[in-house]
């Protein structure tokens, strides 16, 4: 059986589509603005892991080398 629609009952779902259509469009943007944000989000959760993790290799090499530092003047010192 075949569906026949006037024209007012096309308008109708024109105008169903165009509503659809536009709240589709808002929240590709706020998909989009939080996938931005997570972005900048991950990128700097990334920065700050690689400054912990020279900070944590720099830690026990300072303190070696402020051990080192000491056993040298100590030599000397005597």
């Amino acid at each position: 059986m075949e569906n026949w629609y006037d024209n007012k009952a096309i308008y109708e779902m024109m105008q169903e589509v165009k509503q659809d259509m536009s709240a589709l469009r808002e929240e590709m943007t706020a998909t989009r603005t939080l996938i931005r944000d997570y972005n900048s989000l991950r990128e700097k959760v990334e920065d700050t892991a690689v400054k912990v993790n020279t900070l944590m290799w720099l830690t026990p090499v300072a303190i070696a080398a402020t051990g080192v530092l000491f056993t040298v003047l100590n030599f000397f010192l005597k």
